[in-house]
């Protein structure tokens, strides 16, 4: 897919330094609290350079590592030779996951679900592959609950992508429960930009 060779490419470009850039106390504090919910078989979109590994607990059991970019792959690699649990690294497109049929018991994303081209797809496979009883757990940015902030956000989501590669202007638990998730924001910070999230599929088709 088009866009899907595009964001590989962006990350491509920016994998060396990326954890640099996206050191922060707050992100790594978000992470722990959330990702301690993560257990059993876990499957990590878009895991980048690894910067999740150090948060997940000792109640998973197995990691799989997804990621278009084989750049990122090369620093993810180097992480995952500390961790307790056996990590197994694909590099695909998030949106045609290869994976059979609730494979999984926790999918992950931190900051990876803003770049994804066809987000209803992703849901879509998102709640294809996780077991009933299930859980997503997200951190991700989304459109700015300040209305004048929401239009600034709209009107720069044209420029802001092809550079950057995600958009500033999603509204991810909106979209969520559209695919009929039952969604719950643990956190808000950043004015409601930076979110973590949890989301379940719901059975009654009622999120």
């Amino acid at each position: 897919m088009a866009n899907a060779e595009r964001v590989q490419h962006l990350y491509d470009r920016v994998a060396a330094r990326y954890d640099a850039a996206m050191r922060t106390r707050l992100l790594n504090e978000l992470r722990s609290r959330l990702l301690a919910s993560a257990r059993g078989d876990v499957l990590e979109l878009g895991v980048g350079t690894g910067a999740t590994f150090a948060h997940y607990p000792d109640t998973v059991q197995c990691l799989t590592a997804l990621d278009l970019s084989g750049g990122m792959f090369h620093q993810a690699h180097l992480k995952a030779l500390t961790l307790p649990f056996p990590v197994h690294f694909v590099q695909h497109d998030a949106q045609t996951l290869p994976f059979e049929d609730t494979r999984f018991d926790t999918v992950v994303s931190s900051l990876a679900l803003c770049g994804i081209p066809d987000p209803s797809r992703l849901f879509a496979e998102v709640r294809r592959v996780l077991r009933p009883g299930g859980r997503l757990l997200a951190l991700e940015h989304v459109r700015p609950p300040n209305p004048w902030l929401g239009r600034m956000a709209d009107l720069i989501d044209p420029v802001f992508d092809p550079v950057v590669g995600c958009h500033p202007n999603r509204p991810t638990p909106e979209l969520l429960r559209a695919a009929s998730f039952a969604v719950e924001v643990r956190e808000r910070h950043l004015g409601g930009v930076l979110v973590t999230l949890e989301a379940f599929p719901d059975t009654d088709g009622l999120a």
